[in-house]
């Protein structure tokens, strides 16, 4: 195969990209809405992105029947999927994922560069070559898109995602052991960067060129440059330089598509806006702090991944029903029962699974979406300031208004409090490098980590997120005793387990390298308590790195535990004078549970709910004359 020098691929890529049109009818894509820009512009009616979808390898996983899933979403009122491109790939077992759609079998992994004549790709079949095109994958591509469209479903292809440890890295096209062209050697750390990233950002622009071309011509589909961006060395300058190569290469077409930005777990401010991005995405968005912290920005604010709540619906619906009262406009829950041999999301799966979804959990997100399209919504906007009193002990409740002419209102279970409470991990560590290592432990607040036995690290206090070090020699490939405990007090709740030697640049601590204590499955045995100091055991688990904000939310958001007796909730609201008609409506089923009419001359109006054991919305709109 012949192999050429970095400026020949740029060259080569971008005439492919420019050769490669797509053909489908042309309609104005979905944009922000010119009224409301919070919310979305569809075919001529404003909307909202609501779904259930699988685990993002719909397109590169070529045992996955995208149709059959799309069936399933269509059925439920679902308009929206999210995608990766095959830019990064996982090994199976990944994140402790049953049968996980973005881990295909051996040789069935599709991706946007075509396969060379010289074998040896990590996980079966010829290595890529990165100067030529799959023509089968964009024909998939477009397909899949096509598809979706059939039943307006909007698309959010993900361009990129940052390789967490090194099993994804060897598994990337992008790494040098993968392809023909002598590109890709370098740390998994620094493939998404400007400056040290060995030849592939060209790769990079004329892949992004070449989708740009093919898909340039639908309208259920809008880009995000790259997911959870905050771990992996993913560069902000590298994501930016990716927006304007999109607009770029949609300057001269007739549609331009939305490009969507994942700014972090939970919540945080965006600090260094892109003028071109309109969406801005979140995960875990639990309670959903996000939206206000950017609600003037005036773009969609999006909740694009949930999970770590358990496997049962309750923390999911309430996530779901929080953030579209909260002023969001698009909602994507992370659904494991969607696998290459159940398209229509029946599979199983274990109570190991970091999240949840079955097809119960997708009628409960219909109910949501046909809640919030009863209303004219775009002129709504949040605000529970007319809840004056009367929302039940133990809960909390959030209001979408229109003044005078609609209300919504929301209430559910409040999480447990995430102050006061404790962590121990144990397991072992294995160094790559014979050499003295530094551990880092990022915390808010305190900290203690031993290694070998030894206590490296001891910041048993009530701090401010701050770093501590300490070191020790080790040698590779020996199995170390480390336990690391941490409390949380007040305010925010950080830990965060990170190692460096001279051999080894600082990182997370990969789960590769951490091993239970029988050194045998990965990862570091968790053991949660309430209290500072590990007074009373409520959780057992397993996690994979130390990587934890709880800031938002707890790590004891398993709401289910909460609920226990029945709520009635004897709201006091103020109201505008208006005929009014109200219903109280079960997001669980869907069910109206009760229904009334009434006049006010302007004032108090008392809403009186019926009992309820989880979760309750109530829908308030002046009666039409």
């Amino acid at each position: 195969m012949k192999r050429c020098g970095n400026g020949a691929l740029i060259g080569l890529l971008i005439i492919g990209a420019v050769l490669s049109p797509a053909s489908t009818p042309a309609t104005k894509p979905i944009s922000l809405h010119p009224e409301n820009p919070h919310y979305f512009l569809y075919r001529g009616k404003p909307t909202v992105l609501i779904t259930s979808g699988e685990h993002y390898g719909a397109l590169l996983n070529l045992d996955f029947d995208y149709v059959k899933y799309f069936a399933e979403l269509e059925s439920k009122g679902l308009n929206n999927t999210r995608t990766f491109t095959g830019a990064y790939v996982e090994p199976q077992g990944a994140f402790n994922i049953a049968k996980n759609t973005l881990a295909p079998a051996p040789n069935r992994f599709i991706a946007p560069w075509a396969r060379s004549s010289t074998p040896g790709y990590a996980n079966g079949g010829n290595k890529f070559d990165l100067t030529q095109w799959d023509p089968a994958y964009f024909k998939r591509l477009r397909d899949l898109v096509a598809q979706a469209r059939k039943r307006s479903i909007i698309v959010e292809l993900n361009l990129f995602c940052p390789f967490y440890d090194e099993a994804q890295w060897k598994l990337s096209p992008q790494n040098a052991s993968n392809n023909v062209n002598n590109l890709g050697f370098v740390a998994r750390t620094n493939v998404y960067t400007l400056d040290k990233h060995g030849g592939l950002l060209g790769v990079h622009e004329a892949m992004v060129r070449k989708i740009v071309a093919e898909l340039k011509d639908f309208d259920n589909l809008y880009y995000e440059i790259c997911n959870e961006p905050y771990f992996g060395g993913v560069a902000l300058e590298w994501q930016h330089h990716l927006v304007d190569v999109i607009v770029e290469a949609e300057k001269a077409l007739k549609n331009k598509h939305l490009i969507s930005m994942n700014i972090a777990n939970g919540a945080a401010r965006v600090l260094t806006p892109h003028p071109a991005v309109s969406i801005f995405n979140f995960h875990y968005a639990s309670p959903p702090n996000a939206v206000a912290a950017n609600y003037g920005f005036n773009k969609v604010i999006g909740d694009n991944e949930t999970g770590f709540g358990g496997t049962n619906d309750l923390p999911y619906r309430i996530e779901a029903w929080e953030f579209i009262l909260a002023g969001g406009a698009l909602f994507n829950h992370l659904d494991y029962s969607f696998t290459a041999d159940h398209e229509d999301g029946t599979f199983v799966y274990p109570a190991t699974q970091p999240g949840g979804g079955n097809p119960g959990f997708r009628n409960q997100m219909k109910v949501l979406k046909q809640f919030i399209d009863s209303f004219d919504f775009i002129k709504m906007k949040p605000d529970g300031s007319f809840i004056k009193r009367g929302v039940p002990a133990g809960t909390s409740a959030r209001g979408l208004s229109e003044a005078g002419k609609a209300y919504a209102v929301y209430i559910a279970p409040t999480p447990a409090r995430k102050d006061d409470f404790s962590v121990r991990w144990t397991g072992k560590v294995e160094p790559k490098h014979s050499e003295t290592y530094t551990f880092h432990a990022l915390s808010n607040d305190g900290v203690r980590l031993w290694v070998n036995g030894k206590l490296i690290v001891n910041n048993w206090t009530e701090h401010s997120a701050q770093e501590d070090a300490g070191t020790i020699a080790l040698k590779a490939g020996q199995k170390y005793d480390l336990k690391l405990e941490y409390f949380q007090g007040s305010g925010s709740a950080v830990i965060k387990l990170f190692w460096s030697s001279s051999s080894q640049p600082k990182e997370l601590i990969p789960q590769s390298q951490l091993f239970l204590q029988d050194g045998n499955r990965q990862g570091l045995q968790g053991r949660y308590f309430l209290g500072k100091n590990f007074e009373l055991l409520r959780m057992n688990r397993v996690d994979n790195t130390i990587n934890f904000d709880w800031t938002s939310p707890s790590p004891f958001a398993d709401l289910s535990k909460l609920v226990t007796t029945n709520h009635t909730a004897n709201l006091t609201l103020h109201l505008p004078a208006a005929a009014y008609k109200a219903e109280w409506i079960n997001p669980k089923t869907g069910q109206v549970d009760k229904q009334e009419s009434f006049k006010r001359l302007g004032g108090a109006v008392t809403m009186i709910s019926p009992p309820f054991s989880e979760d309750m919305a109530l829908k308030i709109k002046t009666k039409k004359k």
